[in-house]
């Protein structure tokens, strides 16, 4: 923030596009939120709320560092008004309040496990566990960093009971309030220490079960969390916080009376009603049950392998892919994700709080939750997990189908999957597993069984390989140790249809035959290969979409990633002979293509910033999927020379763009409107696969043009974008124009729509 925050003569070009970038988040995130209308209900709230402009968000950094140790001390004094602490004996100094937190804490079963989670990264904290204790208050600190910190406070405990057996602890001296420091904030590097512990874990806290925090300004975000610190960090009592009396105005430093009742914001009790499908496509698409940090966190502990003191947890919706090609709304998707999400994490969280020292770190991302379960694990851990799944599973379904969100035959049962193990690729590998079975259970690595069947199946993949790179030996099909890229995508999209698998292949290589038998063989292949696919890992999620898009703009799903993990897959199980092999060999293969994968991305952003004008477009990815808003109206000349920008790149062909018009107003149908385009240019690339040149369509990016501000309906135009060597004959551009008429008829035809194809 500093940076972005130099005076505007001295910008880079590289500060510029920081600055940009943190005013676009900024404007994401309270949109997303409906910060706006928070503001409408309590107009007094105003000085609280969050603005995005960039001297707006300097100002706030600078009042913050200034004022942010009163604006926590505020918050602690309320959170003792609420919890009926009398005047007298109210702690004053902030340094007495972390104190006293930091001991209630510790002492707090519910919110033990998150204590000691964040106790484990830090020495400070270890050290101040212990530091009555001769048995280890004398070890080096490298000696202390060793010890779990679940171990040491368990010593430490017992320690302190020994000697409170043998003397009472005598009580503090009353000082009178009188002669107390009014709003001390001075605190010694401990006690720092030990606020910024105890800010991590109300922080994480605060923004899995109170969603409208980012609304907040820097000051009142610090306020909140010493207020949830100080009521032994009970987010619940959050979105009251500022309805209590005039604690909108303790921004001026004003002292507040209690109330009787606290007014419980909506947004706290989600769930215990119906669930609609514009909750699903609106307050859901941002919704996310971990922050950054703890992503992180987690990640760190997968990539130390595999530990047989720790229990994996992969949950994923399986079938995401087909979900987005199916219901043809992307936003929906990600809602319908996020809300078994948030149940998942909620029993979760029961879970955590029926068994004291169990420590779980936990992940999300864009289809997957993820946990690691370590410090007191109970014996029949897994037992206890298949009971939250089979729970998660059966109130997701109810409530979808309570809610008329999806069609009333919607089969929503077998969408998440689950797996256990004893790293986080078992974990997915047992969860890809259970894919393939009837019976939606949590399917466990460890037992010997699925251990043998993997193995089982690594051997017969082998096996299949070879057989198949003799059956189509001299075609473009072979490539390094297994089949081109363009193998994996076609089998993959085929869904199983062997036929059209079949004709893809014959087009794509100018293959006079293939037998329907090595197109089943291949199919089989595939199949069993993807069941070997890692996770992948994501630290910080950001989520794509159109909703700020009030000037037009553009959606890009970038194709390819798919076939390209799956390629590189097979290739690492060409190379493994066990199963313990395979997942080294595999993971490496994800993290070679996720590299290449973060290059294409830059590439699509480097052509952004060339093609138009220096902020006029907003770019954001999220997986495989990226946004452009558009500040200003994107003209024709600016789409065509973006189209023209992604040919000319090292990946052109694999940029399946839609553009939007401005002026359409429902925020829901922007984006089904660019979800439209991207399945019409799908189903074009498609079928022109089985009539053009592989060298020439991949040199071609195509851009649908929304030209219409009515869903389902108006026109609809093909931009092309063609790449330096590739020329099409007019016969080959009409053969398009024809294509594309019939992939609108197709779209139509599928979804009851009604567009028209414009020349």
């Amino acid at each position: 923030m500093a940076m972005a925050c130099i005076q505007q003569s001295h910008c880079s070009d590289q500060v510029k596009k920081l600055q940009t970038q943190l005013q676009w988040n900024c404007e994401l995130e309270v949109k997303s939120q409906n910060c706006a209308k928070l503001s409408e209900e309590h107009p007094d709230w105003a000085p609280l709320m969050r603005k995005c402009d960039l001297a707006s968000q300097c100002q706030e950094q600078k009042e913050y560092a200034q004022k942010k140790a009163l604006a926590c001390l505020r918050g602690y004094k309320n959170a003792m008004v609420d919890l009926g602490i009398s005047l007298k004996d109210m702690t004053v100094s902030l340094a007495g309040l972390v104190e006293d937190s930091w001991e209630s804490l510790k002492k707090n079963n519910r919110e033990r496990a998150a204590f000691l989670k964040q106790c484990n990264t830090s020495l400070s904290c270890k050290k101040d566990l212990v530091k009555d204790d001769h048995r280890y208050n004398k070890l080096s600190d490298e000696e202390i960093n060793k010890l779990p910190a679940s171990f040491l406070y368990v010593q430490a405990q017992d320690m302190k009971a020994y000697r409170s057996s043998l003397e009472r602890v005598r009580p503090k001296p009353y000082v009178p309030i009188a002669e107390r420091a009014r709003d001390d904030t001075a605190m010694t590097s401990d006690q720092n220490q030990k606020l910024e512990n105890l800010m991590n874990i109300a922080g994480s806290k605060i923004k899995e079960q109170y969603g409208r925090y980012m609304c907040y300004n820097a000051l009142a975000r610090e306020e909140l969390e010493c207020y949830a610190i100080g009521t032994i960090v009970d987010p619940t009592l959050l979105a009251g916080y500022f309805v209590k009396g005039a604690r909108a105005a303790t921004a001026a430093g004003r002292m507040i009376k209690a109330e009787k009742e606290i007014q419980a914001g909506t947004e706290v009790a989600v769930g215990a009603g119906k669930v609609s499908r514009s909750e699903l496509t609106g307050r859901y698409i941002s919704y996310s049950p971990t922050s950054v940090e703890q992503n992180t966190a987690w990640i760190a502990r997968a990539e130390k392998g595999a530990d047989t003191n720790v229990t994996f947890l992969d949950v994923e919706n399986s079938q995401m892919k087909y979900l987005n090609d199916i219901l043809k709304d992307k936003n929906l998707v990600t809602g319908l994700t996020n809300y078994h999400k948030e149940l998942l994490f909620d029993n979760i969280k029961a879970l955590e709080a029926a068994n004291p020292g169990l420590v779980i770190d936990k992940y999300s991302d864009f289809k997957s939750s993820r946990f690691a379960f370590s410090g007191k694990v109970p014996k029949d851990i897994e037992e206890q997990l298949e009971k939250v799944f089979d729970k998660t599973n059966a109130e997701f379904n109810k409530k979808l189908k309570e809610s008329g969100a999806l069609k009333p035959d919607t089969k929503t049962e077998d969408w998440f999957r689950a797996g256990i193990g004893n790293s986080a690729d078992e974990a997915n590998m047992a969860a890809r597993y259970s894919r393939q079975l009837d019976k939606n259970e949590v399917q466990s690595f460890r037992k010997d069984g699925l251990k043998t069947t993997m193995q089982q199946k690594i051997n017969s993949l082998e096996k299949q390989r070879q057989e198949l790179r003799t059956e189509v030996a001299g075609t473009g099909m072979v490539d390094g140790k297994t089949f081109d890229q363009d193998v994996f995508d076609i089998v993959r999209k085929g869904k199983g249809d062997t036929a059209q698998v079949q004709q893809a292949l014959k087009n794509r290589y100018a293959l006079s035959d293939i037998s329907t038998g090595t197109v089943k063989k291949l199919q089989s292949y595939v199949t069993a290969t993807d069941e070997f696919s890692p996770g992948i890992y994501i630290a910080k999620r950001e989520i794509a979409h159109l909703n700020a898009a009030d000037q037009g703009g553009l959606s890009v799903d970038i194709i390819g990633l798919g076939s390209a993990n799956l390629k590189g897959t097979a290739e690492a199980l060409a190379s493994s002979s066990n199963v313990n092999r395979a997942l080294e060999t595999t993971r490496a293969a994800e993290k070679a293509v996720t590299k290449k994968f973060n290059d294409q991305k830059k590439q699509f952003e480097d052509v952004l910033t060339k093609a138009v004008p220096s902020g006029k477009l907003k770019s954001l990815c999220s997986g495989d999927d990226c946004v452009a808003v558009a500040v200003k109206p994107l003209n024709q000349a600016e789409k065509q020379d973006i189209l023209k920008g992604l040919a000319n790149t090292d990946y052109s062909g694999t940029y399946r763009l839609a553009f939007i018009p401005d002026g359409v107003r429902n925020v829901s149908a922007r984006n089904a409107l660019a979800n439209h385009g991207e399945s019409v240019e799908k189903i074009l690339r498609q079928s022109l696969g089985a009539r053009m040149e592989p060298r020439k369509l991949k040199g071609l990016t195509f851009g649908v043009d929304m030209r219409t501000q009515n869903l389902n309906e108006g026109s609809v135009k093909l931009l092309m974008g063609e790449a330096k060597g590739v020329t099409l004959t007019s016969s080959e551009r009409k053969q398009i124009q024809e294509a594309f008429k019939e992939a609108i008829q197709k779209f139509n035809t599928s979804t009851s729509a009604n567009y028209n194809a414009l020349p």
